[in-house]
């Protein structure tokens, strides 16, 4: 019977919490409430590290891995390209693979 009282005292304050929350964005912020509320939270997007332009004619995109992108020319072969960097030495080709 115990048990069965503190359920019901946990769930009589969960229901006013929620009706509280509920409630809250209709009661102006004023008085005590306000000064404790947190400043509201801003959707914040971080800059890129790197930017870097790879030129289409180096092929198409087959993979991107360890930073490093994987294309393939029209002609076959393969380069693997190092991304991780800034420009002019960036993008710069750590591999090409031709295919006999």
């Amino acid at each position: 019977m115990i048990a069965d009282r503190y359920t019901k005292t946990v769930l009589t304050l969960i229901a006013v919490a929620l009706v509280v929350i509920a409630v809250r964005p209709w009661v102006p912020a004023s008085g005590l409430l306000g000064a404790v509320r947190p400043d509201p939270a801003h959707a914040q997007q971080a800059a890129a590290k790197y930017e870097v332009v790879v030129p289409k004619a180096w092929g198409k995109y087959l993979a991107f891995s360890n930073n490093n992108l994987l294309l393939e020319a029209p002609d076959g072969t393969m380069r693997i390209v190092d991304v991780e960097g800034k420009s002019p030495e960036y993008p710069k080709v750590k591999s090409l693979i031709r295919w006999q």
